[in-house]
């Protein structure tokens, strides 16, 4: 079976009605860009001050600040997120380099070589797939400033670069314990952070083997069907992907190239014992604040919310404006059912107090 069929399998993808997304739809790009949405300019900001001076636990100043101290690789390293950065004249190799790929190398080698960089660059997983398109995006709304409702530039990869290398990044477990805190965001922070440098060098890696690397956060494309086809995880009840060693606690990356590579499968047999696990867990819906995940035994394939894209049967789609609404009020990405979900490994909440005191 090839990759395109597998993953369409794997989703009960209704090809009459699929259609790639725009990623302005997406409900942070809807936040800063869409009037009607009920969320219109509110962000994790808005509450911030309240919550501080609440006194509530996790809501310190000091809490803040290891948050934002989180984010600061990710927040200022737009390098990482260039397709085709100017490299400087005093980089670490000779630039003539740069259109001579490593042609002597078999795929198999090629993959051996970048997963190991991967991994040594700080990557808890690493897969690789052929790139289905279906699950790119079909217009960019980056950057914000220069977006509109009529100007939405479509996203189109170069021809020759089939190939995605997807990488995942574990979660700190201990803020992740502290949901929905200013800590469990610290946690989101370092995850994204981490997938920003991983981007870059891997990028950067393959550059100077001579082929094209394009590097993708959550931008350009999908990144839970493209790590599924990698054979990162599956699809869980709570929309995220679950991963073997780290279950929801697993933020995704991945590097787009025309670098020959030899690609993973779906795990086929974890994806079913998930399936049959979701329908009768539950726990990420009951511990949902805003009532955002489906609580039905069977995935009943109806989106619920402009945020979600139609045509998806085998997936319980979560309601995303419902699920940012909670992010509004507790100035968090929230992150509880990632902590609630058993595959997570993080079923025991703690205190700020406790957190600060682990080693």
């Amino acid at each position: 079976m090839n990759p395109e069929n597998a993953s369409e399998k794997v989703y009960g993808l209704d090809k009459n009605v699929y259609k790639r997304f725009p990623e302005h739809m997406n409900c942070l790009f809807r936040s800063r860009l869409d009037p009607t949405f009920e969320y219109y300019q509110q962000t994790i900001r808005t509450n911030m001050k309240k919550h501080l001076a609440s006194g509530e636990d996790g809501y310190s100043r000091f809490d803040l600040a290891l948050n934002v101290a989180a984010w600061t690789v990710d927040m200022h390293m737009p390098f990482s997120f260039e397709w085709n950065p100017q490299l400087d004249a005093h980089e670490h190799m000779p630039l003539d380099l740069l259109d001579q790929p490593t042609e002597d190398s078999t795929p198999e080698e090629n993959t051996h070589y970048v997963k190991k960089a991967a991994l040594y660059c700080g990557a808890s997983e690493v897969g690789i797939t052929r790139i289905n398109e279906k699950w790119l995006y079909s217009s960019t709304a980056r950057p914000y400033q220069n977006a509109s409702k009529d100007n939405y530039p479509p996203i189109k990869l170069p021809q020759d670069v089939t190939n995605a290398i997807v990488i995942g990044v574990e979660m700190e477990p201990n803020g992740v314990k502290c949901a929905p805190t200013f800590l469990e965001l610290a946690s989101t922070g370092l995850a994204y952070s981490k997938m920003t440098y991983l981007i870059a060098m891997i990028a950067q890696f393959i550059r100077a083997l001579g082929y094209k690397g394009i590097p993708s956060g959550n931008d350009v494309g999908l990144s839970i069907p493209l790590a599924i086809d990698a054979g990162l995880g599956a699809l869980g009840r709570n929309g995220l992907l679950i991963n073997k060693n780290y279950g929801a606690r697993f933020r995704l990356c991945k590097v787009f190239t025309n670098m020959p590579l030899s690609t993973d499968t779906p795990d086929f047999s974890f994806i079913s014992r998930i399936n049959k696990f979701c329908s009768s867990c539950k726990a990420c819906a009951t511990a949902c604040d805003s009532g955002a995940i489906s609580t039905a035994d069977e995935p009943d394939g109806i989106a619920k919310c402009p945020s979600n894209n139609p045509g998806v049967t085998k997936k319980w789609y979560v309601n995303q404006d419902l699920c940012y609404k909670i992010w509004v009020e507790h100035s968090s990405d929230c992150g509880k059912c990632i902590q609630a979900c058993p595959f997570s490994k993080a079923l025991a909440p703690i205190t700020a107090r406790e957190f600060w005191k682990t080693e």
